[in-house]
């Protein structure tokens, strides 16, 4: 996560202490419904508020952060 937030343009040890301080959980195999998403999936909230939060996939064996949805 911390290398995440580096190349996200975070000060490389400002973003190793957030990573530190978050919550992460893994899902090796997630089952979403229609449209649908099959695979690994990884929960991260921030340290702060539980409205901080990202959802990462991998993709071609790239971690990459999903695009939140407005549900209003």
């Amino acid at each position: 996560m911390g290398r995440w937030l580096s190349d996200q343009g975070h000060d490389p040890d400002d973003a190793l202490l957030t990573a530190l301080t978050a919550y992460v959980a893994v899902y090796d195999e997630c089952f979403s419904g229609g449209p649908g998403f099959v695979g690994k999936l990884m929960s991260v909230v921030w340290d702060g508020s539980l409205s901080v939060f990202d959802v990462f996939t991998w993709e071609n064996g790239e971690m990459t952060c999903v695009d939140r949805e407005n549900g209003d």
